[in-house]
C-alpha cells in the first residue's frame, strides 16, 4: 500500500500548505524539507530529508543528533506509517551580515514551524 504513495511530492505539499498557514507567503521553494518518518518499529527516523524513492524504497540523508555528519539509508516503504515536516529550509542564499542577532531570532518564530 504505502509503496504506491509518492512520499517527495505529499512532503511538498504538506511543506506547502503550513508556509501558508503560517503566513511565509513567499515564492521560493523549499530546498531541502526535513522530516519525521515513523517505521513500523519504536524509534522515528529524525531529522531527515528526502533525497529519492522508487517503488519499493524511501531513500533519506539522516542528520546526526550529536554533531554534524549524515548518514543515508533507504526505509522500505511498506513500513512507513507516517511522515510528518519538521520544516524547510530555502534554495535562497542568506548573506550572513543580514543575519539578525539571537535575541531577535527567538522572538521571530515565523521562519521555524514544528
Amino acid at each position: 500500500m504505502n509503496g504506491k504513495i509518492n512520499w517527495s511530492e505529499k512532503v511538498k505539499d504538506l511543506d506547502k500548505t503550513i508556509r501558508q498557514e503560517i503566513g511565509i507567503d513567499d515564492d521560493n521553494e523549499a530546498k531541502h524539507i526535513l522530516i519525521k518518518v515513523q517505521t513500523k518499529s519504536a524509534e522515528p527516523i529524525e531529522p531527515a530529508f528526502i533525497v529519492g524513492e522508487d517503488e519499493l524504497f524511501l531513500d533519506l540523508f539522516v542528520l546526526s543528533p550529536q554533531g554534524p555528519g549524515i548518514t543515508s539509508t533507504a526505509v522500505l516503504k511498506d513500513n512507513i506509517q507516517s511522515v510528518g515536516v519538521i520544516g524547510g529550509v530555502s534554495a535562497e542564499k542568506v548573506d550572513p551580515s543580514e543575519i539578525p542577532d539571537e535575541p531577535a531570532l527567538l522572538d521571530d518564530v515565523a521562519g521555524l514551524y514544528q
